[in-house]
């Protein structure tokens, strides 16, 4: 008979090792006749018991480590995706794929039930946008099979040179269909503001700019002294604070950058932990830097936890119009503890409250005053997005020197002729053999197959002209959505001939969200003139 694991017999000293462990932990506990805590230490006794008599007395060699993982996976998947368990080889070079020196795709990866799953994201959300979501299952990583791959394993394989693609193949559960994804590797953030100027043109209108891509252990010194650079002494008359795509971080951070605007010794948020004696209150306790400055907070569906915070916060204190999409939603907050054995917990403690004692639910998040909706992606974009056909094209655009003109590679050059660009695009989608297959034409298709077996055939003729129908409607799709592929050309082609704050700028001035803003900060300032 084959054993179930392929591995040597667990010794008689590691199981007295593991009873010892027990022993220490039960009488390190001060037990009292609390109904919870003897409910905790009854299930433990129960735990460690079956998990002795299993390993020790089951049929088949069973390998300690991993089989006591499993169980632990299985306990946590029972909560938020949020709390991680990470094992010795997890807690390998962790600094180093958390942080790499090359360039990253931005995906945030757990391991659950043996299987290497896709969870929030807490860096910036580059790979999400692409539409991989939280939950999916990592399959294989340019052709690598994931499965017995460790978390440093996927990063390492997920790394490579800024500007290098990663073709990632994942599946949304274990009965859909898989789907593969074309990511492009960035350059790590490390400043936790990425870009500050002025909005309006120039300095006269008194407009700061902020975009804030995560709330790190500067992201307040670095907010304040953006602003403070800009303003050099004067008053600032307007600012928009980007939280955009920011996925969070540390709490105290977000208190700082609320304090940039509201007065001392104001309450910013409550932490709320399972026993309320213990719920810490977080205050201001500095005045406002910019007490006179209308502020706008722009957010979208990747805005999470520290961002809903500042957010929600401004928003609830009337010291902000927040404007953009309905936020994430992540109205919890995580520590890791130091766990024996280099391993640890990642592990979600408390919710928050914002000034109003509202709560951000999970999956809910702050509803902007003003909301602007961002167009819904077509069929056609969300495929050539996945697929990465607007930043291959980029790099082979910019690779033939932008059409073979014979000028300087510049914006201008690369994209003064817009028809041109697009048919160059359009030629390339035919060179690469592009395609895709809507959800609706997949439904079809299996009305199709079934009808071929029944004696309806007038059924499966027009099931089938439809099926033709469709095909001819997706052709149009290029030039019924033209103008949105283009610009999404346009923004990949200027990430491969700009960077640092040239390519913020430009972002910055092609944004139609910032515009917005923009334009909603002048009128108010001249009416309030």
């Amino acid at each position: 008979m084959k054993p179930f694991f392929d591995m040597k017999r667990v010794s008689v000293r590691w199981m007295a090792a593991v009873a010892a462990v027990f022993g220490i932990l039960l009488a390190g506990w001060s037990w009292s006749v609390d109904d919870d805590l003897f409910e905790l230490r009854r299930n433990f006794e129960i735990f460690g018991a079956v998990y002795e008599e299993l390993v020790t007395s089951y049929v088949d060699d069973i390998r300690p480590q991993p089989f006591m993982k499993a169980g632990i996976d299985a306990m946590l998947a029972e909560l938020d995706p949020y709390t991680v368990f990470y094992d010795e080889a997890d807690l390998v070079d962790m600094n180093a794929f958390q942080n790499p020196a090359s360039g990253t795709v931005g995906l945030n990866l757990g391991e659950r039930g043996g299987q290497i799953r896709v969870l929030p994201p807490d860096r910036h959300a580059e790979a999400y946008r692409t539409g991989i979501q939280t939950g999916d299952i990592l399959l294989e990583i340019d052709g690598v099979d994931a499965a017995g791959l460790s978390l440093p394993e996927a990063y390492t394989l997920l790394q490579g040179e800024p500007g290098s693609v990663v073709r990632v193949l994942v599946q949304r559960s274990a009965d859909a269909p898989s789907r593969m994804f074309t990511l492009r590797r960035v350059r790590t953030q490390t400043a936790d503001v990425a870009y500050a100027g002025w909005l309006g043109g120039d300095a006269s209108e008194r407009i700061a700019y902020v975009r804030l891509d995560q709330f790190g252990d500067r992201a307040g010194r670095e907010t304040r002294r953006a602003l403070r650079n800009l303003a050099d002494g004067e008053p600032l008359r307007g600012v928009v604070l980007d939280l955009r795509n920011n996925p969070g971080g540390i709490v105290t951070e977000a208190v700082d950058v609320v304090e940039l605007f509201v007065p001392d010794e104001t309450s910013v948020v409550r932490i709320a932990t399972r026993g309320a004696a213990s719920d810490q209150v977080y205050r201001t306790d500095m005045d406002a830097l910019f007490p006179e400055a209308e502020v706008i907070v722009l957010v979208n569906r990747f805005s999470a936890s520290a961002s809903e915070i500042v957010a929600g916060a401004l928003q609830d204190l009337d010291a902000a119009v927040v404007m953009g999409e309905i936020t994430f939603g992540k109205g919890l907050v995580q520590v890791v503890r130091r766990l024996p054995h280099d391993t640890a917990l990642k592990m979600t403690i408390a919710h928050y409250t914002l000034p109003s004692g509202r709560i951000v639910p999970t999956g809910e998040g702050i509803v902007p005053d003003v909301e602007v909706a961002v167009a819904a992606e077509s069929a056609l974009e969300g495929a050539l997005r996945a697929d990465g056909a607007f930043f291959l094209f980029a790099n082979a655009w910019v690779e033939a020197g932008c059409g073979g003109q014979d000028m300087p590679l510049t914006v201008e050059a690369c994209l003064a002729d817009e028809p041109g660009v697009l048919s160059a695009f359009v030629r390339f989608l035919d060179q690469q053999g592009f395609s895709y297959t809507t959800s609706m034409e997949r439904d079809v298709d299996a009305l199709v197959s079934q009808l071929e077996g029944s004696t309806w055939p007038e059924a499966l003729k027009q099931a089938s002209t439809l099926r033709d129908e469709m095909e001819q409607e997706k052709r149009r799709d290029l030039e019924r959505h033209a103008p949105r592929l283009l610009a999404a050309v346009e923004a990949s082609v200027v990430t491969y001939l700009l960077e640092g704050e040239a390519l913020a700028a430009w972002e910055v001035d092609h944004d139609p969200l910032i515009a917005h803003a923009v334009e909603t900060l002048q009128n108010s300032l001249r009416r309030s003139r």
